[in-house]
Order: structure tokens, then C-alpha cells, then sequence
């Protein structure tokens, strides 16, 4: 949910094109983070910032997976647009000039299939859509916890390399 103009609006109203482009605002947000912790870690100046830009733009990483996955399905992309959408993930700043070239492309004009209760899902991945645009706040309580804790099991692993250590084991 969001205010404006004097009222709540529900993700039910907000489309997936609002919602993918938010979602890539926020990955190129936490890339911006990230980078500049690792900046201000690298340089010297600072090793404080990156364990937490490193943590939000975690969080941020996640929500854009789940939020292309979700336009994925709904919008009915093709294997190559959906794994197109996840990969530029993982490149600074890429996801917002995928969601802007999805946009001109028109695969991200339709609105929420399932809305209607006659319409029915038959595969797995609409079922899971249909409980999500037909129990919003419900569907995004159980992502938003889900998400908290593959989020929490990937920080107890800790980073996936640790470039000190491997400078380290060269000298």
C-alpha cells in the first residue's frame, strides 16, 4: 500500500508496471549503496558501511527477484524476457534500463490477471498468482517472510567470497 492524494492505494491497484518499476528503483538504489560502501571500504576511509549497504542491497536484490518473478507470471513473459528480467539483477544498475526497455516493448502493460473470481488458475505459478492478487496484504505478509528469511539464512553463510582472504592466500 501507498498514500496519495488523500487515500491508500492497494497493490491490487498499483499495476505491474508500477510495481517492477519500483522495484528496480530499489535495486538501483541499493546497487548505489553497496558500491559506494565498497568505495569507501577499498579506499580506506571506512569499512563501516559496507555490511550494511551489503544487507539492504541484499534485501533489495530479493524483492526484485520476487517482484520480476510475479510480473513473470503474470504478464505471461517468454523463458528468455523472464530470465532476461533476473539476471540483470546481479549488474549494477541494470534493472532499471530492463524495466524502462520492458516498458517500450509493451510486457508490462497488462494488469493483474485473477482479479476476477471467474477466472480460474490451472498451473501451479497462476495458483500461487491468483492467491496473491486476490489476498494482497495476506500474500505479501507470507513473501515479506519468507524473504526475511532466506535473507537471514544467506547472511549466516556470510558473503559468498572474501576478497581480503583470498589476497591473503596469493602473498
Amino acid at each position: 500500500m501507498r498514500y496519495q492524494g488523500g487515500h491508500w492505494i492497494t497493490v491490487r491497484a498499483m499495476s505491474p508496471k508500477m510495481l517492477h518499476r519500483a522495484a528496480a528503483w530499489l535495486e538501483m538504489f541499493t546497487w548505489t549503496f553497496l558500491i559506494l560502501g565498497m568505495i569507501l571500504k577499498y579506499s580506506g576511509i571506512t569499512d563501516a558501511v559496507t555490511p550494511i549497504a551489503g544487507g539492504i542491497h541484499g534485501f533489495g536484490f530479493l524483492c526484485f527477484a520476487v517482484i520480476t518473478v510475479t510480473v513473470w507470471v503474470n504478464n505471461r513473459w517468454t523463458f528468455a524476457q523472464g530470465a532476461v528480467g533476473l539476471l540483470v539483477s546481479i549488474i549494477p544498475w541494470a534493472a532499471l534500463p530492463f524495466t524502462l526497455w520492458a516498458d517500450r516493448k509493451g510486457i508490462l502493460d497488462q494488469g493483474w490477471r485473477f482479479i476476477s473470481p471467474q477466472e480460474q488458475p490451472t498451473t501451479l505459478p497462476d495458483k500461487v498468482l491468483a492467491q496473491l492478487v486476490r489476498h494482497p496484504v495476506r500474500s505479501i505478509l507470507i513473501i515479506l517472510v519468507l524473504v526475511a528469511i532466506v535473507f537471514t539464512l544467506l547472511l549466516t553463510m556470510g558473503q559468498p567470497y572474501d576478497p581480503d582472504a583470498i589476497v591473503e592466500s596469493v602473498n
